[in-house]
């Protein structure tokens, strides 16, 4: 991943995306023009790693994946921040610094132009460079395709309907309108099942569609931090759900574990889910068999930081100098939420839960080099999806279609593992989905679900201050920001937050 950031640099200035008007009057000698640009290999290996880059660069942007999807849904309170405050308390349009970036859309769509610019200049480099053949450039638009699909389903899910831009800026920014969010996803389906048909089930060389090692690496490497036949299927089951297509949903859900012999996915146990220690632990080190797909932040290279991470929000005295964190779970939310006192969860995921503040310890990733408390940095990867989440989204679609034994059994795969009393025959109807609702919430907090689940299963109401009129009138998403209604003349707020 050493070229990502390089990529992001290089081909971002090489787009065009920020629409000057003007250019400098001396060619810069630290950037790569457009015409030099995408002629080599490693043009198209900076070129698509670069979609990577940019895309975890808008979820990690203050902390954004779990502004979104953490936040508003009440399980973490608030010690002083105000911007935090407002965040819990759905005032989206409070004027702090944070909750403008949270409000603009343009990291996500530097992603998707970056995307869209790849697409078209991948497929012309194997004939300008030999080395670069057409199988390693399938291998790359797939990638590419699946990053692009990805961000859309991503910033549906905050803003709803978004514009649709699947060619790359030329010139002067054209104003776009906002698509309806059904076809948005439509379009993102097609483009995660297309590929599909392009990406190995691992990188392991094993694969016809990537022999030997990619890019000179294996998979111990690559696990889970780059784009796989099963982290599409993933996302194709995501999306069919978002539409409520909870048939198509399920199918491709099968598909990923019915082929669990070539994924190498599994469940983690509680030792591997949260090793304690004064590097962190597995699941948020990450490239591990139940990671379907993450956002890297890698210490072997280099890739930890100060902010941009949980930790930064919500660790304290002893493991950082600050006598309070940010953000919390109160003890009383934590005895709610695991009611069951052989559940392990509430112990591996916080410290002390008798204390006024427990620690939120599910994820801790610090860098143990540093020895000076003043400069910790964490290196915690963003994870998008893993083997337990699909197991509990399976449960959901058995259950809505009336499969409820298959919902259970479900369910209780999960809650084996974590040492939980099993669900009954008793659970049916409403109840069984209140009761898969609740079980995402214990094995997903802080991982970016919790607010998203709430708008799914319709339950918003029901554990934050907005009411259902809210819901019906577009509460569930974000405002847009000034800044993107003033560059685009085409763009309308929102209704609830006009």
């Amino acid at each position: 991943m050493r070229y990502t950031w390089m990529g992001c640099l290089l081909c971002l200035m090489a787009t065009g995306w920020l629409s000057c008007k003007k250019m400098l009057d001396v060619d810069s000698t630290r950037a790569v023009t457009e015409e030099n640009m995408w002629k080599t290999k490693n043009d198209a290996w900076a070129g698509s790693f670069a979609c990577y880059g940019l895309l975890r660069a808008a979820m990690s942007n203050e902390n954004a994946y779990w502004a979104y999807g953490e936040m508003r849904a009440g399980d973490f309170a608030v010690t002083k921040r105000g911007d935090l405050k407002a965040l819990r308390a759905n005032e989206l349009t409070a004027n702090y610094a944070a909750m403008d970036a949270w409000r603009d859309w343009r990291k996500f769509y530097a992603a998707i132009a970056q995307c869209n610019l790849a697409l078209t200049k991948l497929e012309g480099i194997p004939a300008l460079d030999a080395r670069y053949s057409r199988a390693e450039m399938k291998l790359d638009m797939a990638q590419v395709r699946f990053v692009r699909a990805l961000t859309y389903w991503y910033i549906v899910r905050v803003w709803g309907d978004v514009p649709l831009i699947t060619e790359p800026t030329t010139g002067e920014f054209k104003p776009v309108a906002r698509e309806n969010r059904e076809k948005v996803l439509q379009f993102a389906l097609q483009e995660a099942l297309a590929a599909a048909e392009d990406l190995p089930w691992q990188f392991d060389g094993t694969d016809p569609e990537a022999p030997g090692n990619y890019r000179g690496q294996g998979i111990s490497h690559w696990r889970s931090i780059l784009a796989t036949r099963g982290a599409c299927y993933t996302l194709a089951a995501h999306i069919a759900a978002l539409l409520k297509d909870y048939q198509g949903s399920l199918k491709y859900i099968n598909i990923v574990m019915d082929n669990k012999a070539q994924t190498g996915y599994a469940y983690c146990t509680n030792n591997e889910y949260l090793t304690l220690g004064s590097g962190g632990n597995a699941t948020f080190r990450g490239r591990v068999n139940w990671n379907i797909f993450q956002l890297d932040f890698n210490f072997d290279h280099a890739e930890y930081s100060t902010t941009g991470t949980l930790e930064y929000w919500t660790l304290r005295y002893p493991d950082v100098p600050k006598t309070e964190a940010e953000i919390y779970v109160m003890k009383d939310s934590i005895l709610t939420i695991y009611p069951d006192v052989s559940d392990v969860r509430s112990v591996l995921f916080f410290t002390d839960v008798t204390a006024m503040q427990p620690m939120f310890y599910k994820i801790k990733m610090m860098d143990p080099a540093v020895k000076n408390p003043n400069l910790r940095m964490f290196n915690s990867c963003i994870i998008i999806f893993r083997y337990e989440e699909l197991t509990l989204l399976r449960a959901e679609c058995n259950a809505r279609l009336g499969k409820e034994a298959d919902a259970r059994t479900e369910v209780n795969t999960l809650k084996a593992y974590r040492f939980a009393a099993p669900l009954t025959d008793d659970y049916t109807g409403e109840a069984l989905l209140d009761a898969i609702l609740e079980e995402r919430r214990r094995e997903l907090i802080g991982e970016g679900w919790r607010w998203f689940d709430l708008v799914s299963f319709g339950k918003v109401p029901a554990f934050t201050n907005i009411s259902e009129a809210d819901v019906n009138m577009g509460a569930e998403y974000w405002p847009l920001s000034k800044s993107a209604l003033s560059l685009n003349s085409l763009l309308t707020q929102n209704t609830f937050w006009k």
